[in-house]
This record gives C-alpha cells, sequence and structure tokens, in this order.
C-alpha cells in the first residue's frame, strides 16, 4: 500500500522572522508591564502620587502643563508611551537574540539592556520635559532595567513555543507523522522450516 505524502508545513503556519518579531514582542509586553508596575510601586514607596511619573512620560505630549495635572489623560498616555517604548525595544531585541542558545540571548539582552538605559538617558527622558531626567534618575530606572533584562532572557522559550505552534520551518508535527514499522529480521541461525524441497519425491 503506497504510503500518503505530507506536506512540508501543515496548515498556514508562519515563517521564522515574524516567529522572532512576535516573540519579541511579547518580550517587551511582559517587561513593560512589569517596569510600569514598578514605577508605581516607587512612587508609593517615596509617597508619591502612583501617576506621578505616568504624568511626566505624558510631557511629550501636554507639555509642562501635566507637572499641575492630576489623574487625567496625560496619565494614561504617559503609560502608553512607556509600554509603546518597551514593546518597539522588545521587537527590535527579536533580530538580535539567538533562539537557540539561552546563555548568548541571555548576553545579548544584557548589552541590549544597557544600550536601552543610555539611550534613554539621553534621548528619551529628556524629550519628555526638563524635569523628567530628575523623575527618572538611574536609581529608578536601574530596577526597571532589570527588569527588562529577564523578560528579554525568556525569549527562547516564546520563540520555541511560537515554532512549535505555527509550524515555523519545523515541518510536519510528530502527531502526523507516520510511523515507521520495521520488519523482523530472519537470522542465520534460525532452524529451517520443515517441507517438501526439490529434488525429494515421495516413495510408494
Amino acid at each position: 500500500m503506497p504510503t500518503p505524502s505530507l506536506p512540508e508545513n501543515s496548515g498556514p503556519g508562519l515563517s521564522a522572522s515574524l516567529c522572532r518579531l512576535w516573540a519579541g514582542l511579547q518580550c517587551g509586553v511582559g517587561g513593560g508591564v512589569l517596569i510600569l508596575a514598578w514605577f508605581i510601586l516607587h512612587s508609593l514607596a517615596r509617597r508619591e502620587y502612583w501617576w506621578s511619573r505616568f504624568n511626566v512620560a505624558g510631557g511629550l505630549f501636554y507639555g509642562p502643563e501635566v507637572y499641575h495635572s492630576g489623574l487625567s489623560r496625560a496619565t494614561l498616555s504617559g503609560a502608553a508611551a512607556l509600554l509603546f517604548y518597551y514593546c518597539v525595544a522588545g521587537i527590535c531585541f527579536g533580530w538580535l537574540a539567538d533562539p537557540a542558545s539561552r546563555l548568548r540571548t541571555l548576553l545579548r539582552a544584557a548589552l541590549w539592556a544597557g544600550l536601552l538605559h543610555a539611550f534613554a538617558s539621553f534621548c528619551v527622558w529628556p524629550a519628555m520635559g526638563v524635569f523628567a531626567p530628575l523623575w527618572f534618575a538611574w536609581k529608578t530606572t536601574l530596577p526597571a532595567d532589570l527588569l527588562l533584562l529577564l523578560a528579554l532572557a525568556r525569549f527562547p522559550i516564546h520563540y520555541r513555543r511560537l515554532a512549535e505552534f505555527h509550524g515555523a520551518g519545523a515541518g510536519p508535527p510528530a502527531s502526523m507523522v507516520e510511523p515507521i514499522e520495521l520488519q523482523p529480521e530472519t537470522s542465520s541461525a534460525d532452524p529451517p522450516i520443515p517441507g517438501p524441497t526439490a529434488g525429494n519425491g515421495s516413495r510408494s
């Protein structure tokens, strides 16, 4: 009976590049949520309003008036801007990570987090206002960068799950592969099968 041929990939699937971007986005979202939570806890520990740093980040859109506003649209805009920044950072890291090695991914995540820290210190925080770098000093952002590092280090786990689920260059799933039936081998030491042989006739 002929063996049915199987396609190279079952279902539409996703390419390896899309899986990289998606896994990076998952890392960025996870790290961004943890960082927003850290900013809230840090503000509460300093007996400030929990939305203080979100309002400062909202200065990117509303200017200096955020220092006089309470819980408002500036709060939501600032939180969204911070989350968007870390999501973009995670997507970009998807091109740098090594899905096959957790150690190399961890080292590259540490380097990437350091570069993001420097970039934010010189470009992102000053763009939010004159006083924004004081609210996002290194004592506040260093724990945030460590949280981002931990989130980026999980890239191989997210990538492996996506590749297995969507079949990114992995071929058909193992459940669809037809098992190979092994035929029993006849050993030369087995006894001969009794029966009539050629050249031997029955005597009457």
